[in-house]
């Protein structure tokens, strides 16, 4: 049966029964759809112009964390003269990276053999906004537009099947696919705020009354680039795995982070001093 004849079953509502389906053939732990058009959020146009002008929905696949592997994160100040044994979180994002990108890569074959320009976005590496540290798509906020969950406050994707232990690369493609919903859409976040407190960067604050999540990339990045690869704001959220990793007080970044931080804040503002 070919994917047309397929969404236009009356028993394949939204065509989540294709969804799932599919989901199952290429071998993703999640999968979702948010059809776009023009009046879509101007972040999603901006991707799609970019990338496949004639795309019609973005597909998101999401693979599980090992949830053994997260739960050997420690804070930095727990890991006395024993093994870092959250280095291993590394590797594991890099094994996930194939694999997830492995099952879009196999999702855009697939639509391609039914006729539909399709177009395999990278889990990691996808192009930043000229002038911007803001990817040319947000892989996050797309899956919460196809309901696969909701964007705590630590500005992760938490879903109801893994909490925030989820990888998630993203396909554009001209096939007419309609977007998934939630049955009974909530906010999976409690706001605990108990990222905020783990933070060794203190990248991420307390949102504001009109703010979702308050998060500064460039410390987080920079603290991951130069420090440590961390992962503690995902280990630490009650969506995620059983943790009492905030016990001992919230973290406080060093002094010497934050003159590195703000010596690369403002070389990058106003470029290397003569």
């Amino acid at each position: 049966m070919d994917l047309l004849t397929s969404l236009k079953m009356h028993n394949q509502p939204f065509g989540g029964a294709w969804v799932e389906q599919t989901r199952l053939d290429i071998g993703a732990d999640l999968m979702g759809v948010l059809a776009v058009d023009e009046h879509s959020h101007d972040d999603f146009l901006y991707a799609i112009k970019t990338f496949l002008p004639t795309a019609k929905a973005c597909v998101v696949l999401g693979m599980e964390y090992d949830s053994e592997i997260m739960n050997l994160i420690k804070r930095p100040d727990k890991y006395g003269a024993g093994p870092k044994t959250g280095d291993l979180l590394s590797p594991h994002v890099n094994q996930l990276n194939r694999v997830v990108d492995q099952a879009n890569y196999d999702l855009a074959r697939l639509l391609k053999k039914q006729g539909f320009r399709s177009i395999a976005l990278p889990s990691r590496g996808l192009p930043f906004r000229p002038g911007q540290m803001k990817a040319s798509l947000s892989y996050t906020h797309v899956a919460e537009a196809a309901g696969m969950g909701t964007i705590g406050t630590h500005s992760l994707l938490i879903t109801p099947e893994y909490g925030t232990r989820v990888r998630l690369t993203c396909l554009l493609t001209e096939a007419p696919l309609q977007t998934t919903n939630r049955i009974d859409p909530i906010d999976d976040c409690t706001h605990c705020l108990d990222c905020v407190k783990i933070c060794p960067a203190q990248a991420i604050s307390a949102p504001g009354t009109s703010e979702r999540y308050k998060v500064d990339g460039f410390r987080c990045k920079f603290y991951r680039d130069r420090v440590d690869n961390c992962g503690l704001c995902q280990k630490v959220c009650s969506y995620a795995t059983g943790h009492s990793e905030n016990q001992g007080g919230p973290l406080v970044a060093s002094s010497n982070f934050v003159e590195l931080v703000s010596a690369a804040h403002h070389q990058q503002q106003f470029g290397e001093e003569e």
